[in-house]
This record gives structure tokens, sequence and C-alpha cells, in this order.
């Protein structure tokens, strides 16, 4: 082995472990939300059972960044995995044997607890794996794993409804952390960086943050998509069958075009990383709250022209909303010293706790004034919030050196 691969192939491994444990989780998730749809009929239930799946990030993911400084992630992320594999199976037994809604929620919520640190692990995980690549094409090498198993997990999910059911896709899912739980036994272990004499000391991150604007930023830069665009993907089923005339097929079928269009944007990044990531984040924000509203326009036709219209945009959705993701979490790291990056990261990725409570909101919206008047809310929402960011914070932070396209 050249020592070329011999430097490729722990990122390998890696990304082969998280593409497949994100393939699982998507089928997953489809079948789980379309699941409450046809059981409850409400889209209360639907945005309560989200809100519980999401609402632990909120509890565990800045702790995890914490742990992530101190012990050795691939173990940390293998325990994980672990844990995620037991309760993905209780769950799969609780949806065969018929359990009520509440035990449903619970084991949610438990498996929720354990893998909301997952993402941050994941994050503080691939500075070590990246040899000598840039770090914006790793993360966006990342992010194009992640967006692959957004195609083909929904596709499978949608296979599954199809022809067998609900609990298929949990033991499914199951059987692919297994998978990846594989890829990190046999990950060679990495030597962390050693420490620079410029790093901060370990105790400083909130005055770290203070002195820093450029994170203040791109940590506030979240406020906008996570609390009102990504909570799409939770209210899809809702969105296919009000304004689509869609089933949970036509759910899956849509996040899948938006995955197509967040697959693109992430391999283009990757091989052509932006010389300013802050900037791009704050531009895919505002598109992608445009695009939403976009997505008003095929629901008042029927058919064919509204499954191609609504297909069509989600494409955008997913190509302008991966584009703001990958280049906000690239801005951010590149800012984080080494010895205080798994806590920067925890404290960054809380910002998927908006999400929950833009569910919780977007719920009794649809309810009371319909699933248009939702949607409309939700672009109206992402876009304003992105400008009034982009109004506090006037001046953008500078690209970093080692963030140039090469």
């Amino acid at each position: 082995m050249s020592a070329g691969t011999a430097g490729r192939l722990p990122l390998r491994l890696f990304l082969a472990g998280t593409l497949s444990s994100r393939i699982g989780d998507t089928a997953d998730l489809v079948a789980l939300n379309w699941y409450v749809v046809e059981q409850t009929g409400s889209a209360t239930a639907l945005a309560t059972v989200n809100v519980v799946r999401l609402a632990p990030i909120l509890l565990f993911t800045a702790p995890a960044g914490w742990l992530a400084d101190r012990y050795d992630q691939r173990r940390l992320l293998a325990g994980l995995r672990v844990a995620l594999f037991v309760s993905t199976l209780c769950l799969a037994w609780i949806v065969t044997t018929g359990g009520p809604l509440w035990l449903v929620c619970a084991m949610v919520f438990a498996r929720a607890s354990a893998g909301s640190a997952e993402p941050v692990l994941r994050q503080t995980l691939l500075p070590l794996l990246r040899d000598q690549r840039p770090l914006t094409a790793v993360i966006a090498m990342h992010s194009a794993c992640l967006n692959a198993a957004m195609i083909l997990g929904p596709a499978v999910g949608a296979l599954v409804l199809a022809v067998s059911s609900v609990p298929t896709a949990f033991w499914f899912n199951a059987f692919c952390t297994l998978v990846a739980l594989c890829c990190l036994t046999i990950l060679p272990e990495s030597a962390p960086p050693e420490p620079s004499a410029s790093d901060p000391p370990t105790d400083s991150v909130w005055h770290l943050l203070r002195r820093n604007p450029a994170m203040r930023r791109q940590i506030a830069l979240a406020m906008g998509p996570m609390l009102f665009a990504f909570p799409y993907t939770a209210m899809m089923p809702l969105l296919s069958k009000d304004l689509f005339d869609g089933d949970g097929s036509t759910a899956a079928l849509l996040l899948t075009c938006g995955a197509a269009g967040a697959l693109a944007a992430s391999t283009t990044m990757s091989r052509r990383p932006p010389a300013n990531p802050a900037r791009l984040a704050a531009i895919g924000a505002v598109l992608l709250g445009c695009a939403l509203l976009v997505l008003l326009v095929p629901s008042g036709f029927t058919g064919s022209p509204a499954a191609v219209g609504a297909g069509a945009t989600m494409v955008v959705v997913g190509l302008v909303g991966q584009c703001y993701r990958t280049a906000n979490r690239a801005a951010l790291q590149a800012t984080a010293p080494g010895n205080l990056l798994g806590r920067i990261m925890g404290i960054a990725s809380t910002d998927r706790a908006m999400i929950p409570v833009g569910t919780a909101v977007l719920g009794p919206i649809a309810e009371l004034a319909g699933t248009r008047a939702m949607l409309a809310f939700m672009g109206l929402g992402c876009v304003v919030t992105t400008l009034l960011t982009i109004r506090i914070y006037r001046a953008p932070p500078q690209p970093e050196p080692g963030l140039a396209p090469g």
C-alpha cells in the first residue's frame, strides 16, 4: 500500500461508516414520520414526535464537545453507535407490537439522547483524518456522504413503506448502524494534534467567544435557517399530503430531490473550496428562505405540474441549504483553536436544537392557518432573521489563509 493510499484510508473508512449510518437514519426517519401521520392524522402529533426526537440536542450536544476535547473521539463514537443499535431494536419491537404513541416517543427520546452527541464527535474527528487536504474540502466530502445518504435513505424508506412495513425500516437502520460500528472498529487510531503555543487556556472558551466576532457571527447565522427553514424535513409528510396530494412515498421522493441538490453543492465544494465561506454561508441562508417561498408556486397546481415543480424546487432548496451549512461549519472550524475545537463545535451544534423549537411552532400554525401559511412563515422567517443577523454583524470576517481553493 502506498503512503498516499495509507493516508487516505482512515478518512475513507470513516466516511464509509458515516454513509452507512446515515442511510439507515434517513430511511428510519421517513418511516417514523409517516407512521405518526398514518396513526394520528395530526400535524401537532407529528410536530410533537419530532420535538421529542430533536430536543436532546439542547441537553447533550455541548457536553459532548467537552468530552471530545478530553477523550478519544473514535471510542466515544463507537460507544454511541452501540447505544443507537440497541435503542433502534427496542423501537422496532415497540412499533411491531403496537405500543402506544407515548411509548414510541419515550424510546425516540432515549435514542435521540444517545445520538445527539454523534455530529459533534464526527466533526471533531474529521480534522484528525484529513491528512494534507484543505479543511473545507474534507468538511464538504463529509457533507457529500451525508447528502448521498439523504438520497439513498429516503428511497429505501419509500421502498420499505411500499413493499413492507414501518418496523422493517427500523431493522434496516439497526443493520446500517452495525456496519458503521465495524468501520470504526477497524479505523486506525489518529494521534491528536500537538498543542500550539498560541492556543488559549482550555477554560477560556466563553472568553474566546466574547473576543471573537467571527465565531459569534457564524453561530448567530444559524438562527434563521435552523429555526425556520430546516424543519421542512420533519414537516415534509404534511407538505406532501396537503400541498401536493401525495403520500409517504411522495414525501420521501421530495426529500430525495432536496438531497440531490445538497449532494451537488457539497461535491462541488469538496473540489473547489470557497475562498470566503463566511460570506457564502450568509448568501446561502437568504437563498434558502427564498427557495422555500418558491415552493408555494407548484402547490397551486395539481397532477404532474405540481410534482415536477415541487421536485425541481426541492433540488434548489437542498443546494442552497447545503452551501449554507457546509460554508458555515467551515468558517467556524477555521477560527477555532485546536484545544477548544470540541467545545466550540459542541456549542455551535446546539443550533440543531432550534429545529424542534421551529417544528413545535409550525405544527400549530398549520393546524390553525393551513399548510400554505406555515410554508410562507418558514420562508419569510428564514430570510428576515438572516438579514437581521447580517445587519448586526455588518463587517464579514476575512477568509482564513488555509481555506483558499487549491
